[in-house]
């Protein structure tokens, strides 16, 4: 056996009482109650001088960092840190992982750890103390699996080498070791699951291999354990010891209280990022109806993200239904500008989805039954435009209009609930990402959309009918508070996302295009409505 060094004393633990399986969520840890990031996306406590967190914790977990309170004029660091970065260059990759974040897709949260060999000697000197340790608050658990994958500063060096790193040629090898932690806290196990984040070993050089995303390691051997101690090895080895940055990132780390519980697999949030095989933004200010090419006439299109089936409607003229995009601009001018939140650009990442009503359905999302915490919503400068100005169509809306999102859950295609969000209200409209929290529906499995509106016509709702949302399945972040709704401004030249001249002869109404010609109005294929 190994010894172990206890780091200072047992932190107080918010242990969830009963539960059966504890997977890490970082969106709502314990202490502290929320995570804050700087601007490289790192955690603003990774460097605090006063080593306020020698230890940090989420649900069930207490994480080392700092330990000893030594950052070293705020330029290192070691143990765990939390980081949401996605860069992966000009000095800030050692922040971030290859996924470019978590589990949960891009730009979400995830551990990036640190391994010093260096950390600590014991008495004799002649054996090494992990500087990477996750306790369980002084109760015993089975660890059944973690996510691992490489940072981006020991990816850099396998790869290309670096400072006094070489870049990884046959033999090679980058590894990170995970042992249990006995009852004392002062010893390993000596069983422990090795996962190779690097391996080339092979002879067969088409056979070497580097993590670039998220693997799931399976930890049911070490068995029933108080916590866990990480170890990183490289083959680089020079006369100070390894020379391959030592980094790795760690996510959905999951304990049960026995060792046979079944446990669910985490659902993946619906992101609307980029993925192989899937979503494929490429140009900046653009949007995605569901196919990198439009190959007829009129096409549905299926496709995914995270763990949830979108739709698309298109023509050669008109997207509706699901549209993804990357557009940042908050201003409208024409329909052609409708793929735009309110605020400009996506709540998390890059992208973001607008549904617009279409009138041949799609207004169902269905998935597998399982209770959806929520995502976040926003206007969208078509519809602020219209409410803050009047079109050819709509009014300028006043003191007691209303446009209201409602969403209902289904379970055995029978409704059961509904959640009402109003997009505008009491003279005021949502300009910024706001969560919309679809808990109070319980386990369902689809889950449809309706706008309403007080400014009706022949036409059915004049109000344009479109919302922005992104994070789809999302949990509500600790500490959230709701921003607040602006107010209709009494002189629409004063803000930027309207246009105060739009008298469009070519508009989309419930999910329709319709053309204004001669005082008639006509569908996208001729016919007179």
């Amino acid at each position: 056996m190994r010894k172990f060094f206890l780091f200072g004393a047992m932190l107080a633990m918010c242990m969830l009482a009963n539960a059966e399986v504890i997977r890490l969520d970082l969106e709502h840890p314990t202490n502290p109650e929320a995570f804050t990031f700087n601007e490289n996306g790192m955690w603003t406590e990774t460097w605090n001088e006063d080593a306020t967190y020698t230890f940090f914790e989420s649900q069930a977990y207490a994480f080392s960092h700092l330990l000893g309170g030594n950052s070293w004029g705020g330029t290192y660091w070691t143990g765990f840190t939390v980081s949401k970065a996605t860069k992966d260059g000009d000095g800030t990759g050692y922040y971030s992982n290859v996924a470019k974040g978590g589990i949960r897709g891009k730009g979400s949260p995830y551990m990036l750890a640190y391994y010093d060999e260096w950390w600590l000697m014991d008495d004799n000197n002649d054996d090494m103390m992990s500087s990477n340790q996750i306790l369980f608050g002084g109760e015993a658990y089975y660890p059944r699996y973690v996510y691992l994958n490489n940072a981006f500063a020991s990816y850099d060096n396998i790869l290309h080498g670096g400072g006094a790193a070489r870049a990884f040629a046959q033999g090679d090898k980058f590894e990170v070791w995970i042992q249990g932690i006995t009852e004392d806290l002062d010893e390993t196990t000596d069983e422990k699951v090795v996962y190779r984040l690097a391996d080339y070993t092979s002879d067969n050089e088409d056979e070497w291999f580097v993590n670039t995303e998220w693997a799931k390691v399976d930890l049911s051997a070490l068995g029933q354990v108080y916590g866990l101690a990480f170890t990183v090895v490289s083959t680089d080895q020079g006369m100070y010891g390894t020379n391959t940055a030592t980094y790795f990132a760690l996510d959905g780390l999951t304990v049960t209280t026995t060792a046979d519980e079944i446990i669910p697999e985490p659902v993946k949030v619906a992101t609307f990022e980029n993925e192989e095989g899937g979503i494929n933004l490429t140009t900046e200010e653009s949007n995605w109806f569901g196919a990198d090419e439009h190959d007829a006439e009129v096409q549905w299109y299926n496709w995914k993200s995270g763990d949830f089936m979108f739709q698309t409607y298109a023509t050669p003229g008109y997207k509706s239904a699901w549209v993804v995009t990357n557009e940042t601009s908050t201003t409208f001018s024409d329909y052609n500008d409708a793929y735009r939140s309110a605020s400009g650009g996506a709540f998390e990442g890059d992208n973001n989805a607008v549904w617009n009503l279409n009138y041949y359905g799609a207004d169902t999302l269905t998935f597998d039954a399982q209770v959806v915490d929520g995502f976040f919503i926003n206007n969208n400068t078509y519809a602020v435009s219209s409410m803050c100005n009047g079109d050819g169509f709509a009014k300028k809306f006043g003191e007691d209009d209303w446009f209201k999102l409602t969403i209902t859950g289904l379970k055995n295609k029978t409704a059961v609930g509904t959640v009402d969000f109003y997009l505008a209200n009491d003279g005021k409209y949502v300009n910024e990402w706001t969560y919309v929290d679809l808990s109070e529906l319980g386990e369902i499995e689809a889950i449809t959309f309706g706008l309403t509106s007080t400014d009706n016509g022949d036409y059915g709702m004049n109000t344009p009918t479109y919302f922005c949302m992104d994070n789809f399945g999302a949990a509500k972040p600790a500490g959230y508070e709701a921003p607040e709704m602006a107010e209709f401004p009494a002189d629409a030249t004063a803000i930027n996302n309207t246009n105060a001249a739009v008298k469009a002869t070519k508009m989309i109404r419930n999910g329709q295009v319709i053309i204004i010609r001669d005082g008639k109005a006509f569908n996208i294929l001729g016919a007179e409505l």
